[in-house]
Formats: structure tokens, C-alpha cells, sequence
């Protein structure tokens, strides 16, 4: 079941006005999509917040708009303490979207054990599903994985029924690879790198003294 956050809507817009409704715990938002005209909503700082701890992608509606819509895009402030901004894509019953997923490893490499390391290069993969099954997070079951293997998307468990990839099948999550040997640096190089610089040649004082001499 989605999350329910009560929203009004908004009169004013700009970025004073915005700035207002953030310092009162409010967060400004825009519903749009489906060919209708967008609508300014303002949404409560601490519903939103309690929502995205739950990790929900789409929200129920309540007040000034009805029904669900998708967190499309959230900004943050820099230094991601404040939620800025909220844009909102209308979600109609029986359609399919396009959500991010976590993609989370489970079980141990068996790979590791002869000395190769397990390494995770995709941790999060677009599919396409209806919003009622959107998962929490995808899984790569790694109990298996020897050494020099690797697995891709194709073969993360937890997709929901009718659901398909958005993010390419062949593209690499996780593989178990040889450490990288470390870097030998000579003592030589080292000698050469810590030793005083030729002199070519008499420096000026060296000149000055012998004219003098003369």
C-alpha cells in the first residue's frame, strides 16, 4: 500500500515564497504528467521525510490532488539536510512505470576463500513495473561465485511478476577478481629520486671569485 501525504495546494510561487514554506517545515511540490496541466502543491516536510525512510517510490494523495503520483525527482539542499524541491509524476491504475532499484549481494563468494576479491560495480538498476509491486531491492545470490566469475543483471532474483529491465541484461554487477599486485618501486629509483642534482659547469660566484683572483 502506498504512502499517504496530505497536500495543499500552492497559491504563491518563486523562490521567496518557497524559501517561507521550507522555514515553516514545508516542502514545495508539482504534480504533472498524462497531458493534465501541472499543479503547485505544498507538502509536509515530516510526512515526505517519513516516507523516503521507508524507501517508497509512489505516494497517495490526499487534499488538494487525489491519487498517486511518483517521487520523480527530489532535490536536496548541498549538503542534503533539506528537501528543496519535489516533482511528481501522476500514476494511473493498470499502468506500468520506471523506478530505481537497490541492488543488495547475498551469501558469500565462495572465490574469496581462494583469494580473489568480490567486488559489487552496480548497486542500483531501472526497471519497469506496475507501482503496486515496486521491490524494495533486487538480489545477487553470490554463493557460487568462484573466482574469475561474474554475474549481471540478468541474473538478479526478486523481480516482480510482469515486471521487466530497463537497465541493459548483459551489463556487469558483480564479479570476483585477483588482488592487484602492489606497485614495486626500485631502490634505484628511489636513490636517484633522493640524490643531489648535477652540477654542469661553475656557478657564477664560482666565476666572479676566479676574475677576481686573476
Amino acid at each position: 500500500m502506498a504512502e499517504t501525504i496530505q497536500v495543499q495546494k500552492r497559491e504563491k510561487i518563486g523562490k521567496l515564497h518557497n524559501r517561507r514554506l521550507r522555514v515553516e517545515g514545508r516542502v514545495p511540490a508539482v504534480l504533472y504528467g498524462h497531458g493534465e496541466d501541472p499543479v503547485h502543491l505544498i507538502m509536509p516536510a515530516d510526512q515526505l521525510r517519513a516516507t523516503l525512510r521507508h524507501k517508497a517510490q509512489v505516494v497517495q494523495l490526499n487534499g488538494a490532488a487525489d491519487g498517486q503520483a511518483l517521487l520523480q525527482d527530489i532535490q536536496w539542499d548541498v549538503f542534503q539536510q533539506h528537501i528543496l524541491h519535489v516533482d511528481l509524476l501522476r500514476v494511473i491504475k493498470g499502468e506500468r512505470i520506471t523506478v530505481t532499484v537497490p541492488v543488495h549481494t547475498h551469501g558469500t563468494a565462495p572465490g574469496d576463500a581462494d583469494g580473489g576479491i568480490t567486488e559489487q560495480v552496480l548497486h542500483e538498476v531501472e526497471i519497469e513495473t506496475a507501482p503496486a509491486f515496486i521491490p524494495e531491492e533486487l538480489r545477487m545470490e553470490i554463493n557460487e561465485l568462484k573466482l574469475h566469475d561474474s554475474l549481471y543483471v540478468k541474473d538478479l532474483a526478486g523481480m516482480p511478476e510482469g515486471a521487466s529491465f530497463v537497465t541493459p541484461e548483459d551489463e556487469l554487477v558483480v564479479h570476483c577478481i585477483e588482488p592487484s599486485a602492489p606497485v614495486e618501486v626500485e631502490g634505484e629509483a628511489l636513490g636517484a629520486a633522493g640524490a643531489e642534482p648535477e652540477v654542469i659547469g661553475e656557478s657564477d660566484d664560482e666565476k666572479a671569485e676566479e676574475a677576481s683572483e686573476g
